[in-house]
């Protein structure tokens, strides 16, 4: 059996349209102008829809008003919905060129409209154009766009049916392995969804390609599957057909009771419901069965019934099976007459079948040709409008052109000089203005650094502890003269210096902070989580970190319960100085002169500011980094 697939000629729409519907009420929104546009395509659609299986003209009809009505309105996603119908109409004749047209033309409206959920709708149908045409590769590529974007929708059941039919056509290719890779992903994505009816078609189709493969009882397990399922959906035509696939699988296996079993079952629930086609099927399938156990009496008697049945349903491929089956039963029980007899109707329909097909094959290579034609009279015809476009265009900027040229070339010029003097005049003031504050706040500098450096209070407190510990450690006393002389050079050598290198101020820092420990024991830390990569990428103003240190131990109080910590850290390109908030309870009046001194001096070099403030129960202080 050639696994079922699912077709998408509707997006957007439930198919419960599909069934009966209220066509007066419908067709009374259509033609009540009173209601909103988007209102009255629904209903003509419904309509359009409802009438497909039944009355295709009627739906033809319908759906060439409401292109009409949507290209009035300038409706991009409604048009490609009405071509979709149109197409569907053309598909369901057999009119598989005017099918495709309709259905590109719907796509390229869809595309315009940005509809991802009606895009895959229309690919899934073009795609099934190409496989009615035997076109595999066509078909897979638009299967594939389908699936691509039901993925990107994450429309789950959009997935399983796209995966679904990407199978068929391995399937029909006789890729196997192919075929159930893509039949497992539709059953899985169909069982998380608890879809009843996909997971059974799922199933019946994995069956198939384990029975095809010979591994008949993988094969028997889906079919089973398939079949508790359709019992639960009272589905009996899908009842029926797995009963034959069971039949046909116990027969290949020569278990013929087994198979007679299924088969007669098979036939019950097809005699019930009428489904010709699938009696005659079954008919054949009882005449090899009996044949296969000798049985030639009774074998002729089901394919006797077989061919009366196909022949009343005009079915070439049936008849000839079921001739076939005539001739070799005659012939086993030595009826040579009626076994040339039938073996000449076998010969004469298999021509007839022969020449349908190349028919088929001749209309298929037609429409290619058609299709290639139609779009290479499109490409040609785009490309004749452009070439008239540009030189139209041409002709119309030479004209242009003559007179325009002198004008600008006169307006740009002076425009230039005009915009040059400005520019010269505003940046020559700007300049001139930099250059007088640079040399005031140059003098400020020198004269706050001058003052760091002769700094009474810190050179008095400096000398006490130098005095206290030649007394107590002298080898310590060495290493604070050595720290102590090493702060004061840099603090000369650095007084004419704009920038330093976030390395050059952090060797100093550590010689200050030697001073500061020493004189503090552990009532001070000074604790840094600078990245080593960063030291030499980053420049500062020379003494910056001195004076914010300084200003800390100044203002906040300190002991060995609770100590004065000083972080410093690098975020988001500012050199943070951080300090827990331990204010003295009488503290020294500040003139703010040294953060000022700071925040002036920031304000020459960068345009990004310094940010000083508390935050939560911390002194903050944010310092701009300059790129080395």
């Amino acid at each position: 059996m050639k696994p079922l697939f699912i077709l998408l000629f509707m997006f957007g729409v439930s198919s419960a349209l599909f069934a009966q519907v209220n066509t007066d009420s419908l067709w009374s929104v259509w033609n009540d102008t009173k209601q909103p546009d988007t209102m009255r395509l629904k209903a003509i659609q419904a309509m359009a829809w409802s009438m497909l299986y039944s009355n295709p003209d009627s739906t033809y009809s319908l759906a060439q008003q409401e292109l009409r009505f949507a290209e009035k309105t300038n409706n991009k996603k409604w048009q490609a919905k009405a071509l979709n119908v149109i197409g569907s109409t053309h598909n369901l004749r057999g009119n598989y060129i005017a099918a495709l047209n309709s259905y590109e033309k719907g796509l390229a409206a869809m595309q315009e409209a940005a509809d991802a959920r009606g895009i895959a709708a229309i690919s899934n149908n073009i795609g099934l154009i190409y496989r009615n045409l035997g076109n595999p590769p066509k078909a897979i590529e638009y299967y594939q766009k389908d699936l691509a974007i039901q993925e990107q929708l994450g429309d789950k059941g959009g997935i399983a049916n796209a995966n679904n039919n990407i199978g068929l056509i391995y399937n029909d290719l006789a890729n196997l392995p192919k075929a159930l890779e893509y039949y497992l992903k539709s059953l899985l994505q169909h069982e998380a969804l608890g879809e009843k009816y996909g997971m059974a078609l799922a199933y019946s189709n994995v069956g198939s390609v384990y029975n095809s493969e010979g591994a008949f009882e993988k094969a028997l397990d889906y079919y089973q599957k398939s079949l508790a399922l359709r019992k639960e959906l009272d589905d009996q035509q899908g009842i029926a057909t797995v009963y034959s696939n069971i039949g046909q699988l116990y027969k290949e296996q020569g278990l013929y009771d087994k198979a007679l079993e299924y088969y007669q079952k098979s036939m019950l629930i097809q005699e019930r419901l009428e489904e010709k086609p699938g009696l005659a099927t079954s008919y054949y399938n009882m005449g090899k069965l009996y044949q296969k156990q000798n049985a030639y009496t009774i074998a002729i008697s089901w394919c006797n019934k077989s061919l009366e049945l196909s022949r009343a349903l005009g079915g070439l491929s049936a008849q000839i099976k079921a001739c076939d089956c005539l001739y070799e039963n005659y012939k086993a029980i030595g009826q040579n007459g009626l076994a040339l007899a039938f073996h000449e109707q076998y010969l004469t329909l298999n021509d007839s079948l022969q020449a349908e097909e190349t028919n088929k094959r001749l209309e298929q290579m037609e429409f290619a040709r058609q299709v290639m034609a139609d779009s290479l009279g499109k490409e040609e015809e785009k490309l004749k409008m452009q070439m008239n476009y540009q030189s139209e265009v041409r002709r119309k900027n030479r004209t242009l052109n003559i007179l325009l040229i002198a004008g600008l070339v006169v307006a740009a010029l002076a425009l230039g000089f005009w915009s040059r003097m400005l520019y010269f005049r505003k940046y020559s003031q700007i300049f001139q203005n930099k250059a007088e504050n640079l040399e005031k706040q140059q003098l400020l500098n020198e004269i706050a650094l001058l003052k760091t450096q002769v700094n009474p209070h810190f050179l008095f407190n400096s000398l006490s502890i130098l005095s206290s510990l030649v007394r107590v450690n002298p080898e310590l006393s060495e290493q604070f003269i050595d720290q102590l002389s090493r702060s004061y050079r840099y603090i000369l050598e650095q007084k004419e210096q704009s920038l330093v290198s976030l390395r050059t101020e952090l060797d100093f820092i550590q010689s200050y902070a030697f001073l500061l420990k020493i004189r503090f024991e552990n009532k001070f830390n000074l604790l840094f989580d600078l990245p080593e990569h960063l030291l030499d990428q980053y420049k500062i103003a020379p003494l910056t970190l001195q004076l914010l240190i300084e200003n800390a131990v100044k203002h906040n109080r300190m002991s060995l319960k609770e100590p004065l910590v000083v972080r410093v850290f690098i975020q988001d390109d500012f050199l943070i100085v951080r300090n827990r908030l331990q204010l003295r309870p009488q503290r020294e009046h500040s003139t703010g002169t040294g953060l000022n001194n700071i925040i002036n001096r920031y304000g020459l070099l960068t345009d990004r500011s310094v940010w000083a403030g508390e935050c939560e129960d911390a002194f903050v202080v944010k310092i701009p980094l300059l790129y080395n």
